[in-house]
């Protein structure tokens, strides 16, 4: 029987590949989600998947108080983060760290649902591996490099990430998290700083600035599908004046979202 403790810290855009690690597992365990505000819409996913978990509350979980039996069976255990910490790579960075840091006496193994995220060459498990008593795993693709952001996770990884990016040149990449949430994407991570309004016309011409006239779907095949995943590129479409074109068919890839689970529940088995 698999027992341990991991620890699940997350990026809201990622919640998606969260609950694809989640529902994919058929093993018994134990899911508890700290009861954090942004933690709210995977909670949601999570109901309507028919996924059970306890909640635990976030100061008790912060100052040392969780009532788990690291000794009895597999415990996962998601700590979501704000979207707004990547306005500044560096802070983002501190801030990781200074979680994994903080809680890592609670867990046995960390998966950080990160990519590097504007901070290029920072392997979070080289460091863990220097500075913590337990693993930390990433997003890695079939190369064992570094997811650069969610896009790369979303297309299996850096390599395929350059190539993606080399088909795709001047064009803005949207995902279903990204079409499903853009209101919450482009306001914490401050879209339009510097205008004294934001509305539709200033994201419009935010765009227009930064030279987009396209933006790429990247149907992922977890998160909104459908239907809902069209209204929520035509909305996407609406604010940003953006004209879509669809990614071509295998340009996602799971391999990253697969393998980070799979190497951090791994861990536990030896």
């Amino acid at each position: 029987m698999l027992n341990g403790t991991m620890g699940i810290i997350g990026c809201p855009i990622l919640e998606d590949e969260i609950i694809y690690s989640l529902s994919s597992d058929e093993d018994e365990k134990k899911i508890y989600i700290v009861d954090t505000p942004p933690s709210n819409t995977l909670k949601k996913k999570l109901h309507l998947k028919g996924i059970d978990f306890s909640t635990v509350d976030e100061w008790e979980f912060n100052n040392g108080f969780l009532n788990i039996n690291r000794e009895n069976g597999f415990n996962i255990v998601v700590y979501m983060n704000k979207l707004g910490l990547h306005k500044d790579p560096k802070f983002l960075r501190e801030t990781l760290e200074g979680q994994l840091i903080q809680h890592q006496s609670k867990f046995d193994v960390i998966a950080l649902y990160y990519g590097m995220c504007g901070n290029a060459g920072w392997d979070i498990s080289n460091w863990a591996s220097d500075n913590l008593d337990i693993p930390v795993f990433v997003f890695r693709d079939d190369n064992d490099e570094v997811c650069d952001d969610c896009i790369g996770v979303a297309v299996g990884g850096h390599f395929k990430y350059c190539n993606f990016v080399k088909k795709h040149t001047g064009m803005f990449f949207v995902t279903p998290a990204i079409a499903g949430n853009w209101g919450e994407y482009s306001e914490e991570l401050n879209f339009t700083k510097g205008f004294e309004i934001m509305d539709i016309h200033t994201v419009k011409e935010v765009f227009e600035i930064f030279g987009y006239t396209k933006a790429v779907r990247i149907d992922t095949g977890i998160g909104i599908k459908g239907e809902e995943l069209d209204k929520g590129c035509e909305r996407f479409s609406e604010i940003t004046g953006l004209e879509f074109i669809t990614a071509a068919p295998g340009s996602a890839d799971l391999f990253p979202t697969e393998r980070i689970y799979k190497d951090a529940k791994g861990s536990l088995l030896h």
